[in-house]
Formats: C-alpha cells, sequence, structure tokens
C-alpha cells in the first residue's frame, strides 16, 4: 500500500505537468515547451495545423470496408495465436488492446469493462482512424510517423478527449523485408500507468511479427531506398553500410554494367578517393551476395528489383496512386553520391508534380497516411481541393524524360 501510495502522486503530478504544457502550447503555438519531449512538440505542431483541438471524437471509417479489410489482411492470420492472450490480459488489467493497419486504421479491438465505453465514445474501436493526421498526436499515429515504440501519457494526447488516457504502441515489423505492416496499442486510464505497458507491447509486437506470412522474393535481390535503406538478397535482409548500398543502387541503375573508372565517378565524384577503395568495397560486397557480382564491366549478375526503379516507371506511366503507394520518402537521402544526388533530384522533382497535378482526394489522404515524405505538398494540395470542392477524378501529369540513364 505504500509503494502504490508513492506511485500516484507522482503520476498525478506528471498529469498536471503535462497538461499545464497542453494548455500554454494550445494558447499560443510558440510557447516554449520545456517539460515535453520533443517528438510529442513537434507532433503537437503538425497536429495543429490540420486539425482542432476541440473534437471530441476520431473519424469513423466504413464498418464493413474494415471488416473486409480485417479478413484479408495478413496481421489477421499472423495475431490469430495472440489474441487470446491479448484478451484476457485487457480483461484482467483494465486495458483496451487494438491492432492498426498502416493508414492507422484500427482493424481489431478488444475493450475491458473499465475501457469499453470509453473506447466507444472517441471512435476508439474497428474503423476508427488514428493516423497522426486523423486524431492528432497519439501513440498509433506517432508509432507510425516516428517508426518505433512510442508511450503517450495523458495530455501528451493533442486531443482532449484522450487525456484521461496513457497508450503504448510498437510497430508490427515484417522480419524479411524490414516494411511496417500494422500497430499494435495497448491502451488505459492515465492512473494505471506502468513502465512494463511498452515492454508488453513490445513483446506482443515481435511475437505477431514473426507469424507474419513469408513475403515472396519480387527478384533475388530486393533494394528498399526510398525513406528507407535495405537490401534482401534471396529472403535474408543484408547489413549495408551506406557506401555498400550506394554502389548496389548504382549497379541496378545500371543494368549493363560499369567500368571501374565510370562507378569511381558516379560514386565519388571529383573526391580524392583512390580506385583500390573502391575495388575493397566491390570485393566485401560481392562476398555478400555470393560472388553475383561481375566485373568487366561490373554488374549484378542477379535478378534485382528496386523501389526507386518501380517508382519511376509507374511515374512514367502516369499511374499515380500506384507511385503513392511506393513513396516512402525520398531516395538516399543521406548520399552524396553525384549520381545518386541526381536521381534523388529527379525522382522528389517528379512525383511533387504528380501530387501537385492531383486531383483525388482518396490519393492525397493516402500519401498524407502513407509518409511523412512530401505531406506537406500532399496537405496543401488537398486544402486546395478541399476550398474549391473540387475531389473529381485524378488527372495526370506530363510525362518525364529519366535522367541520365535508362532503366533496364
Amino acid at each position: 500500500m505504500r509503494k502504490l501510495m508513492a506511485v500516484v502522486p507522482t503520476l498525478r503530478e506528471r498529469r498536471l505537468v503535462t497538461e499545464k504544457s497542453w494548455n500554454g502550447f494550445i494558447v499560443d503555438c510558440s510557447f516554449q515547451i520545456d517539460t515535453i519531449q520533443a517528438e510529442i512538440a513537434a507532433s503537437w505542431q503538425r497536429s495543429l495545423r490540420h486539425l482542432s483541438p476541440r473534437r471530441d471524437h476520431a473519424p469513423l471509417d466504413d464498418q464493413d470496408a474494415t471488416k473486409r479489410l480485417w479478413h484479408e489482411s495478413p496481421l489477421r492470420q499472423a495475431a490469430h495465436r495472440v489474441l487470446d492472450q491479448l484478451t484476457q490480459l485487457a480483461k484482467e488489467g483494465s486495458l483496451l488492446a487494438a491492432i492498426a493497419d498502416r493508414q492507422g486504421r484500427l482493424l481489431w479491438t478488444f475493450a475491458s469493462s473499465h475501457m469499453l465505453k470509453r473506447a466507444e465514445a472517441v471512435n476508439f474501436t474497428a474503423g476508427g482512424l488514428w493516423n497522426e493526421r486523423s486524431a492528432g498526436t497519439n501513440a498509433v499515429g506517432l508509432a507510425l510517423e516516428l517508426q518505433r515504440s512510442v508511450t503517450v501519457f495523458s495530455a501528451e494526447h493533442f486531443a482532449p478527449y484522450v487525456h484521461d488516457w496513457v497508450c503504448y504502441a510498437a510497430p508490427i515489423v515484417h522480419p524479411q523485408t524490414g516494411e511496417i505492416m500494422g500497430i499494435l496499442d495497448i491502451s488505459s486510464t492515465w492512473n494505471l500507468h506502468t513502465p512494463l505497458g511498452q515492454a508488453a507491447v513490445d513483446e506482443f509486437a515481435r511475437s505477431i511479427a514473426k507469424n507474419l506470412p513469408f513475403a515472396k522474393p519480387k527478384a533475388d535481390l530486393e533494394i528498399y531506398a526510398l525513406g528507407r535503406s535495405q537490401a534482401i538478397f534471396r529472403g535474408e535482409s543484408l547489413h549495408l553500410t551506406l557506401r555498400q548500398m550506394e554502389i548496389l543502387c548504382l549497379l541496378a541503375l545500371n543494368p549493363h554494367g560499369l567500368a571501374l573508372d565510370a562507378l569511381h565517378a558516379a560514386l565519388y565524384g571529383d573526391n580524392p578517393v583512390c580506385l583500390s577503395t573502391l575495388k575493397a568495397e566491390l570485393s566485401h560486397l560481392r562476398h555478400l551476395l555470393g560472388g553475383q557480382i561481375s566485373s568487366r564491366p561490373y554488374r549484378l549478375s542477379v535478378t534485382v528489383w528496386a523501389d526507386f526503379i518501380e517508382l519511376w516507371k509507374v511515374l512514367r506511366q502516369k499511374k499515380n496512386h500506384l507511385a503513392c503507394n511506393l513513396y516512402h520518402g525520398s531516395f538516399l537521402p543521406k548520399s552524396a553520391a553525384p549520381e545518386l544526388e541526381e536521381w534523388r533530384y529527379c525522382i522528389d522533382a517528379v512525383m511533387a508534380r504528380a501530387l501537385e497535378s492531383c486531383n483525388s482526394a482518396d490519393v492525397l489522404l493516402e500519401q498524407l497516411c502513407e509518409s511523412t515524405s512530401g505531406s506537406e505538398l500532399a496537405r496543401s494540395r488537398l486544402i486546395e481541393l478541399a476550398d474549391k470542392g473540387n475531389f473529381f477524378a485524378l488527372t495526370e501529369p506530363d510525362r518525364d524524360q529519366p535522367p541520365v540513364r535508362a532503366f533496364p
């Protein structure tokens, strides 16, 4: 009992301090917030740009459509073994458990008697839209935004209707592709907060991820370089340095091969890096790929699929909806390789024009939910359409010529 009495005032004090910071921010968005984590404060700023803090519930999607999505989702199959455990935990711990898709749409929920009416009142039920744009700062939306586990306590939520809550969320990451497939959330009232809550959610999310269906490889080598940096070789994720990833991307962009001098120029530009350094990088990369890099010229001797190549193809085919699905951010944003910088500029420019000419609210909303990169442009275009009342079919951009070299 003494331990319990010692914990409650600490939580109450934290709640009061957080509430004070939230009130200060709402009154003056330039209010200096020293008591709030930087990522929470940044999320408040994003939320205020497109949401009123006075809303009393999150949006709710069509129930029949949500049921169909859950039935067809690989998350349902993967979570099947742990749903009973989650349900029992929620009952015994006065909790609410939920699984959301990559758009922040809740596909499955279970609420204890303690949380049931609270959840129904704010649409934290199947079909509820809890991405950051729809509901402001919350654990589901922030986990999608930051792509990691998060805890959101009391008034750290942007919307007052969940200030009485504490929520723990963790991404469900496909172990094979590294792709975020959805979000697991466990919530309760703020006074039941415990550091063990986040640990439990993380463990459940890992358990679900382990049971995700095997992703059929698109090619022997899969390269993901839009908003992330990952290569998968014959079903196994490779641990690559940025330089090795740059070399892979250059070889993928030049399927007929590059001479050593040409590869050196594309990678280093005018930087004084000796050829032997590049040879050493190629030797190590060849080892990781089981010898599947030929020389004279240097080229990949396995089938290759790359998200940036696929994106460019669908942009040239004016398939904007598919482009929005593929675009998760800029092409290798940390790379300073001259040829890759030129590709990054061209891809972002054409993608920006695709969004700029888009008259489909659905496509723009999907882009906002899927990716933080390009969201400002998509948001501005959506507001423009709303002001005009124009939600007609997609208007496609003009065809653009590819930069530097042609794709295979």
